[in-house]
C-alpha cells in the first residue's frame, strides 16, 4: 500500500505547488531562527535576556495564533498564504537592514523580537490548515511524513550554513530567510485548489470564535493528544536551548553548534524510515508511548556530557521518533477536525505549544546561570518520564488506529 501511495501523492499537482512554496518557506524559517538565538546572546552577551528575548518572541507569537486561526476560517486561505510570505520577507529584511546600519541594540532586538513573533503566530497554521484540502484524507499521513522528512533535510544544511553566514557577517541569514519566505506567498498564488473556507452544513454556529474550544471541549480525545504533546515539545525547547546557550558559554564555534542541529535532521530522516515500517504494525498509541521513551533517554544521556560531540550524537538518536509521533499525531488529530472548524482547532493547539514554548528559553536560560548544566538538562527529563507514566495508562491514545486505517476517521461533529 505505501509504494501505491507515494507516488500517488507525487502526482498531486497542488501538493508538487504546495510543497515547493512550503520548503523555501522552511528554509528561511530554519535559517533565521537558528541565526536569532545567537543574535540575541551575541547583542546582549547573556544567557538569561538571549532567554527572555527568545521568550518575548514566544510570547507574542501565542498571542496572535487565535485570531489568526479565527481569521483562516473565515477569509480565504490563499490570500493568507500571500499576504504571510510577503510581511515575513519584512521583517526579516528590516532586521538584517538594522544590523548592517549598526543600529541593533537590546532594546530594538526585543522590538524585532515581539514584530515576528506576531507575524509568525496570525499566519502560524495556514499551511497545515489548507492540506488536507490539497491531498485529500486517504493521503495525510504520506504527506505529513514527507513533509517533515523534507524538514529534516533543510536542518541538515540551514543550521550550519545560518552558522557560517552569521560568522561572516550577522545580516547575511537574515537577508537570505526574508528571500526565502517569499516561497509561500507565490505557492498561494499558484495552487489552483479553492481554499476558501467550507461551511459544514449539519452544524450550528460555526463561524463563533469560540467554535474550535467549543469543539475541543466535547471530544476529549484530541484533547489529550494536543497536551501530551505539548509537553513533549516543551521538554525538548528547554533542553535544546539550554544546549545551545552551554555550547556558546563554553565558546564552540557557531558552525559546530549548527551541527548539533544537522545531527539532529539526520535523526529525523532516519526516523521517516521507521515510521514507514512500524506504523504498519503498531497503532498510533504504541507509537507515540515508544517516541516519548527514545527521547527521554537520550536526553537523559545529555545530563552527564557538553561535549559537542556527543551532544550532537544523543541528538540524533532524540530525533529519530520525531516523525512518527508528529505524523500520527497531526494526521489524526486533522482528519478528525471539520474543514469549517480546522483552523481554529489548529490555532488553539498551537497557542498552548506556544505559551509553553515561551516559557522554555526562559526557563532554559535563568535554570542554566543559576542551577548549571546538569539539573537544567535533568528537570525537562523528569517531566518526560511523568509524560510516559502518563501515556501509558492512557485509554485516548489506545484507540488510535494504524496508519493504514486513518483514511476511514470521520471528522467528528461540532
Amino acid at each position: 500500500m505505501t509504494d501505491e501511495a507515494a507516488p500517488t501523492l507525487w502526482r498531486v499537482r497542488d501538493y508538487r505547488v504546495w510543497f515547493v512554496g512550503d520548503t523555501f518557506t522552511q528554509i528561511g524559517v530554519f535559517i533565521g531562527t537558528f541565526a536569532f538565538t545567537l543574535l540575541a546572546f551575541g547583542v546582549s552577551k547573556d544567557t538569561a535576556v538571549a532567554g527572555l528575548v527568545g521568550s518575548a518572541n514566544a510570547l507574542a507569537h501565542a498571542i496572535s495564533i487565535l485570531p489568526g486561526g479565527y481569521l483562516m476560517d473565515r477569509i480565504d486561505r490563499r490570500m493568507i498564504m500571500i499576504v504571510s510570505g510577503i510581511a515575513a520577507f519584512v521583517v526579516y529584511g528590516a532586521l538584517a537592514l538594522s544590523i548592517l546600519l549598526g543600529m541593533l541594540g537590546v532594546p530594538l532586538l526585543f522590538g524585532f523580537a515581539i514584530t515576528s513573533g506576531i507575524v509568525g503566530g496570525l499566519f502560524a497554521n495556514v499551511t497545515d490548515v489548507i492540506l488536507p484540502r490539497v491531498v485529500g484524507g486517504r493521503l495525510l499521513p504520506d504527506a505529513s511524513a514527507a513533509n517533515q522528512a523534507r524538514d529534516a533535510a533543510i536542518q541538515l544544511g540551514a543550521s550550519p550554513v545560518s552558522g557560517l553566514l552569521y560568522g561572516v557577517h550577522p545580516s547575511l541569514p537574515f537577508i537570505l530567510g526574508a528571500v526565502a519566505r517569499l516561497g509561500e506567498a507565490g505557492a498561494g498564488v499558484a495552487i489552483r485548489t479553492d481554499l476558501r473556507p467550507q461551511a459544514d452544513e449539519d452544524e450550528q454556529d460555526n463561524a463563533r470564535a469560540s467554535a474550535g474550544l467549543r469543539w475541543l471541549r466535547r471530544w476529549p480525545q484530541p484533547r489529550f493528544l494536543i497536551l501530551l504533546v505539548v509537553c513533549v515539545n516543551f521538554s525538548l525547547a528547554t533542553c535544546g536551548t539550554a544546549i545551545v546557550l552551554s555550547q556558546q558559554q563554553i565558546m564552540t564555534a557557531p558552525w559546530q553548534i549548527g551541527l548539533i542541529q544537522t545531527f539532529q535532521g539526520v535523526g529525523i530522516l532516519l526516523g521517516a524510515v521507521i515510521l514507514m515500517r512500524i506504523s504498519q504494525s503498531l497503532n498510533g498509541g504504541a507509537i507515540i508511548r515508544l517516541s516519548i521513551c527514545v527521547v527521554g533517554a537520550a536526553f537523559f544521556g545529555a545530563i552527564f556530557t557538553q561535549d559537542v560531540w556527543l551532544i550532537a550524537g544523543l541528538g540524533l538518536v532524540a530525533s529519530l521518533p520525531l516523525i512518527p509521533l508528529n505524523a500520527m499525531q497531526g494526521a489524526y488529530l486533522a482528519l478528525l477536525i471539520p474543514d469549517s472548524l480546522r483552523g481554529r482547532v489548529l490555532s488553539i493547539q498551537s497557542l498552548i505549544a506556544a505559551v509553553a514554548a515561551s516559557i522554555a528559553p526562559a526557563v532554559a536560560g535563568l535554570l542554566l546561570k543559576e542551577l548549571g548544566y546538569g539539573l537544567t538538562i535533568a528537570l525537562p527529563v523528569g517531566l518526560l518520564g511523568i509524560v510516559l507514566l502518563v501515556a501509558f495508562f492512557s485509554p485516548s491514545l489506545s484507540g488510535m488506529p494504524k496508519k493504514d486505517d486513518l483514511d476511514q476517521v470521520e471528522p467528528l461533529p461540532l
